[in-house]
């Protein structure tokens, strides 16, 4: 019988490299991808498009009622915007902006009350290294505390938080992504929910980079 696995997919590269390792890796995955009030769906098709390719179930919690109670967030808030430039230090602070207050653990909280109702032990979430910077809870601190806190909650010392790629490069992502055939073109990244990635958004120029680094072709169709 496979391990039964629930992973966070938010349709971009890199939960969807982390769907097709968990699937290469033998887990009998379950994937929850949230709609939490961002500005666009588009992420949240792609996620569908990728489980529907893997044959994995797949559930959409809508619970974007938050919305009103993250703000201040360019994600989530139209009265912030998006920002438009490279995403290196020097920038940080300007992309402070793109942060969603205690997003992943929010996102956690809810996966690990699946798995246990799954009575599953492992929850995978696809936060990386180049995040580490800019996203407090995509930290391997915050992973190490969160775990030992849930299993707490949980009265499951066996609980597993499980995030891969914490101390992975973005690029090596993409190098793992080919690798398993990822379709990088069904991926989402894009702040913007236009027809194309909008090619300028800071979310954009870090897709873009991480092709460039890994080598790998970049299939995505840009505005820019």
């Amino acid at each position: 019988m496979k391990t039964k696995a629930v992973v966070i997919a938010s349709g971009g590269i890199d939960s969807s490299t982390l769907l097709y390792k968990t699937v290469d890796e033998g887990y009998q995955v379950y994937a929850l991808t949230f709609i939490y009030g961002q500005r666009h769906l588009k992420e949240i098709k792609s996620a569908e498009l990728i489980s529907e390719k893997l044959g994995i179930i797949h559930k959409v919690v809508n619970i974007s009622s938050l919305n009103e109670l993250l703000q201040g967030s360019a994600l989530t808030d139209s009265s912030v915007d998006v920002p438009e430039v490279p995403e290196t230090a020097e920038h940080y602070d300007t992309l402070k902006s793109t942060i969603v207050p205690n997003r992943n653990a929010i996102f956690l909280s809810i996966a690990i009350g699946y798995a246990t109702s799954l009575e599953a032990n492992h929850v995978f979430f696809g936060a990386h290294f180049s995040d580490r910077g800019v996203y407090p809870d995509c930290r391997k601190e915050f992973v190490d505390a969160f775990q030992e806190s849930e299993r707490l909650a949980t009265d499951n010392p066996d609980l597993i938080i499980d995030a891969p790629f914490v101390d992975v490069d973005k690029s090596e992502i993409v190098k793992l992504g080919a690798k398993l055939g990822v379709p990088f073109k069904e991926t989402w990244t894009c702040y913007k929910g236009g027809e194309k990635h909008c090619g300028v958004c800071s979310s954009c120029r870090e897709r873009k980079r991480a092709f460039v680094d890994s080598g790998v072709e970049d299939p995505t169709g840009y505005e820019q």
